[in-house]
């Protein structure tokens, strides 16, 4: 795991490089909030350890800044892991607790408080480290779900009939045709649709909407699927507009 620690005290910075990098961790330093946004550029560390009280910007801003470059606001950065920026521990001076509070609010991690043990800073690190390896499998798994789906879509199974299926969905996809599915019930014809829509479909930036006709009562169907004006029907006691629906058509 690689980490930064951004502390203007340089014997500060030494005890905890020597504590960190006996147990494996890649530990590169910076003196000052500029001088860590550069580095950050460079190496793209995993976790900060960041002293508020920095020459020139705080460390408290220089989260902030973190924060909204990876698209995190104050109201959601939750310091989770789930973003795409490194994960910060700020540091604050005893008896700072409000400031680690609203570091916390900010988008920090955790926090540690001079004078901190070295054992606390191992534990607080090691959490840490336990979080960006969790969100890295989190972003391998998510990636390797994407691209299956990418490649086998909805429809699972790679027998000589399905294949098929997904020949003819790759050629009626680019068409403006209208596509009648036929099937018995539970053979997959709602996916088929999704695929057909899903797949290079000049409405594929649209929703898809399924609508189950059959649990429709029939004289209801018409008003479900086109609206309707008061007094059409028994008990139409107003007007019922669907909302405009934006197709966007092939070139």
């Amino acid at each position: 795991m690689r980490l930064l620690i951004v502390d203007d005290e340089e014997a500060s910075r030494y005890g905890m490089r020597r504590a960190l990098t006996t147990f494996g961790y890649n530990v590169s330093e910076a003196d000052s909030a500029e001088a860590a946004r550069i580095l950050v550029k460079q190496q793209e560390p995993d976790l900060l350890l960041l002293d508020v009280n920095l020459p020139g910007m705080s460390g408290l801003e220089f989260l902030k800044e973190l924060k909204q470059a990876n698209g995190d606001s104050n109201e959601n950065a939750s310091g989770d892991g789930n973003g795409s920026g490194p994960l910060v521990i700020i540091i604050t001076a005893h008896g700072s607790e409000r400031m680690a509070v609203e570091a916390v609010k900010t988008g920090a991690y955790d926090y540690l408080s001079k004078p901190f043990e070295l054992d606390e800073l191992r534990l607080v690190v090691k959490n840490a480290a336990e979080t960006v390896a969790l969100r890295r499998e989190n972003v391998s798994l998510r990636r390797q779900i994407e691209a299956d789906a990418a490649q086998r879509g909805a429809l699972i199974g790679n027998s000589e009939a399905m294949q098929r299926v997904r020949s003819m969905i790759e050629k009626v996809a680019e068409t403006d045709a209208t596509v009648l599915v036929r099937g018995e019930s539970g053979t997959g014809k709602e996916l088929v649709a999704r695929e057909l829509h899903e797949r290079n479909s000049a409405r594929s930036s649209g929703a898809f909407v399924a609508v189950n006709c059959a649990a429709l009562p029939s004289e209801l169907i018409e008003s479900e699927l086109f609206g309707h004006e008061k007094g059409a029907f028994t008990g139409a006691a107003g007007q019922r507009m669907l909302p405009p629906v934006s197709v966007p058509r092939p070139p």
